[in-house]
């Protein structure tokens, strides 16, 4: 005799469960069990309410890629911007201190454009 202890239907005590539901986790056997395309179910009820809340999570999820989508480009596309802007600005002070060949001289030109 072994150790394990056997896991009973929700329904029928005493007949051995096979599995798990997939929404509520009540063990089920195999008399009692529900097939679906994502698994085992104690009833038709826990069946639907997963495919609903599947269905539910993928239509979430398309929302927001949809919504990241644009505001996230432009979020990354102003970031982008500030970073670059804040490299220049570090090349041309550089520039402006210590002589670099071709650098000093972009930045003569901009500093002159600029009337700084």
């Amino acid at each position: 005799m072994s150790g394990a202890k056997t896991i009973g239907c929700i329904n029928h005590p005493g007949i051995e469960a096979v599995g798990r539901c997939r929404q509520c986790s009540k063990p089920v056997c195999s008399n009692c069990a529900v097939r679906g395309p994502a698994g085992m179910y104690c009833s038709d009820i826990c069946r639907e309410k997963h495919e609903q809340f599947v269905q539910r999570a993928k239509d979430m999820d398309l929302h927001r890629a949809t919504r990241r989508g644009v505001f996230f480009h432009i979020r990354n596309l102003i970031g982008s911007l500030i970073m670059l802007a804040a490299i220049l600005f570090a090349l041309g002070f550089t520039a402006s201190i210590v002589y670099i060949p071709v650098l000093t001289e972009i930045t003569e030109r901009v500093r002159f454009f600029l009337g700084i």
